[in-house]
C-alpha cells in the first residue's frame, strides 16, 4: 500500500482530517501535513480512535475513516465563518439604487445607515421603511460627502461598498447583538 500512488494523498488527507479535529479537541496533537504516516500521524491517530471508542489500532480502516471524516466535516461546519449574503446585485454593473426604488435592499441599505449613525452621529439619521425616500437620500448624500465620494444621492457600486466596508468595520469592533 505505502507503494502505491495515492498513498501519499490518502496520508495527507488522513492528516488534514486530524488536524483540524486537533482545534477542537486539544488531547489530539497537531499532525505534520506531510503525507508521511510516521510516529506523530499513528499517535494521533491512535489518540482519535481511542476519544471515539473504535479499537485503537492506528491504522485507518474504513470505520476509522468514516468517522474521522464525518467528524471532520462536521467541525468545518462549526467553525466556518457565517456564509454571507449577496443583497447588493453584482450584476448588472450599472445597477443603483435611487429614489423610489423599493425592497428588502433598501432596506439593508437603510439599516446599515442607521447604524452608523448611531455610532457616528454626524451621518443623517434614516427610517427603515423599504422605500428609498428622500430622507434616504439625504443620508446617502451626507455619507457620500463624508467619504470624499461623488455626491450624487445614488447608491452604486462605489457607495455601497464604501457603506458596507463602514458597516463591517464597525461591526467587527463591536460585534453584532
Amino acid at each position: 500500500m505505502k507503494d502505491h500512488p495515492n498513498y501519499t494523498d490518502a496520508v495527507l488527507n488522513l492528516q488534514r482530517y486530524l488536524r483540524q479535529l486537533s482545534y477542537d479537541e486539544r488531547t489530539l496533537s497537531p499532525v505534520p501535513l506531510d503525507g508521511v504516516f510516521a510516529s506523530q500521524t499513528e499517535a494521533a491517530l491512535r489518540e482519535f480512535q481511542r476519544l471515539r471508542g473504535l479499537p485503537a489500532t492506528g491504522e485507518a480502516d474504513q470505520p476509522t475513516w468514516e468517522r474521522l471524516y464525518a467528524d471532520y466535516r462536521a467541525s468545518l461546519a462549526l467553525n466556518s465563518p457565517p456564509r454571507p449574503i449577496a443583497v447588493f446585485p453584482p450584476e448588472p454593473l450599472w445597477y443603483s439604487l435611487t429614489p423610489g426604488t423599493r425592497g428588502f435592499v433598501v432596506s439593508a441599505l437603510q439599516y446599515m445607515l442607521l447604524e452608523l449613525h448611531h455610532n457616528h452621529i454626524e451621518l443623517a439619521n434614516v427610517t427603515i421603511t423599504g422605500e428609498y425616500d428622500r430622507q434616504t437620500e439625504d443620508a446617502v448624500r451626507l455619507f457620500q460627502e463624508r467619504n470624499r465620494l461623488p455626491v450624487d444621492g445614488v447608491v452604486g457600486l462605489l457607495t455601497w461598498n464604501a457603506i458596507a466596508d463602514r458597516y463591517n468595520v464597525l461591526f467587527a469592533r463591536q460585534g453584532v447583538e
